[in-house]
C-alpha cells in the first residue's frame, strides 16, 4: 500500500490489516501522529527509531532528516527494514539489530502474533507464538559509542517498557540532549506487566522534561490518570504545542 501525499510504503500481508487500511484510508495507525510531528522534523536533524517494527516510520523520518538510528531487534522485521532501505535506496538510515533497555543484558522478545506488538515482557497485546533470545543495550552507551552531541527527536514505540528506554538514557536525559521524545502509553499493555503510565512521566519530568499530548494539551503531573494516547516529551511544551500540525485524521 502506498500513501503518496506522506510517502509511506507498507506490505500488508494479511486480509484484517488490508481492510483496516482501506476502511480508515491510512497504511498505518502512526499517521495521525506523522502529521501533526512533522514541522519539528529538519533536514539537519539526527533521529532515533526505538522499536523501528518494519521500517516504515523510520523511512518517513530518513526522506525528512540528516540521519535515522533505528533499534529493531525481531529477525524478520530487520528484513523488513532491509527492505524499505533498499526498495527506497536510502542511505541515511544506520540499522542496529538489538532492544534499548536500562542495562547491557539479554533478554527474551516475545514474539507475538502481529509483528508490532513484539515485546520484552509477555504483554496483553496479542497472542505470544515463541520467544526468542536478543541483546539489549542502555542508550547511553550508544550515544558516547557514535559520538553524537544531541538527538533532535526520538521515538519510542516498545509496548510497555519505554521507562527502560528513558531509564537506560538517564545521563542524556539529565543534559537535555534530547529535543522531542514522542512515546505512546496504553494501560493494557503496561497493568499486564505490573507498570503504569506514571512511572514514564516521573522519568521524564524529573529529568526536566515537559510532556504535551498531539492536541497541544500541556500535562501538568503525573498524579492525574494519564488517558491512553501519544504524548511528546519536550524543553518547551508551548512552543512545541504551537508548532504542531492539522491531520485529517483523529487520534486513536
Amino acid at each position: 500500500m502506498h500513501d503518496k501525499e506522506r510517502g509511506l510504503i507498507r506490505v500488508l500481508n494479511y486480509g484484517e490489516r488490508l481492510n483496516w487500511a482501506l476502511d480508515s484510508g491510512k497504511v498505518c495507525d502512526a499517521v495521525p501522529w506523522l502529521d501533526r510531528i512533522e514541522p519539528l522534523i529538519s533536514q539537519d536533524d539526527i533521529v532515533f527509531d526505538i522499536g523501528a517494527n518494519i521500517g516504515v516510520i523510520a523511512s518517513w523520518f530518513a526522506q525528512r532528516c540528516k540521519h535515522v538510528h533505528a533499534f529493531e531487534p525481531h529477525p524478520k522485521n530487520i528484513s523488513a527494514i532491509e527492505y524499505q532501505r533498499q526498495l527506497r535506496n536510502l542511505t541515511n538510515i544506520t540499522l542496529h539489530d538489538f532492544a534499548l533497555g536500562k542495562n547491557k543484558s539479554k533478554m527474551q522478545l516475545h514474539v507475538k502474533e502481529f509483528h508490532g506488538h513484539h515485546s520484552l515482557g509477555d504483554v496483553d497485546n496479542s497472542p505470544t507464538i515463541d520467544k526468542i533470545e536478543v541483546n539489549v543495550r542502555p542508550l547511553d552507551d550508544i550515544f558516547q559509542e557514535f559520538d553524537i552531541d544531541k538527538i533532535n527527536f526520538m521515538k519510542i514505540d516498545v509496548e510497555g517498557f519505554e521507562s527502560d528506554v528513558l531509564n537506560g538514557a538517564k545521563n542524556i536525559l539529565e543534559n537535555k540532549k534530547i529535543d522531542y521524545i514522542l512515546f505512546e502509553l496504553q494501560d493494557t499493555i503496561l497493568h499486564s506487566i505490573n507498570r503504569t503510565s506514571s512511572e514514564v512521566f516521573d522519568i521524564l519530568f524529573e529529568s526536566g522534561y515537559q510532556i504535551i499530548d498531539l492536541n497541544g494539551t500541556v500535562m501538568k503531573d503525573s498524579s492525574s490518570p494519564i488517558a491512553n494516547g501519544d504524548y511528546l516529551a519536550c524543553i518547551d511544551g508551548l512552543k512545541a504545542a504551537s508548532k504542531l500540525a492539522n491531520s485529517m485524521f483523529a487520534l486513536e
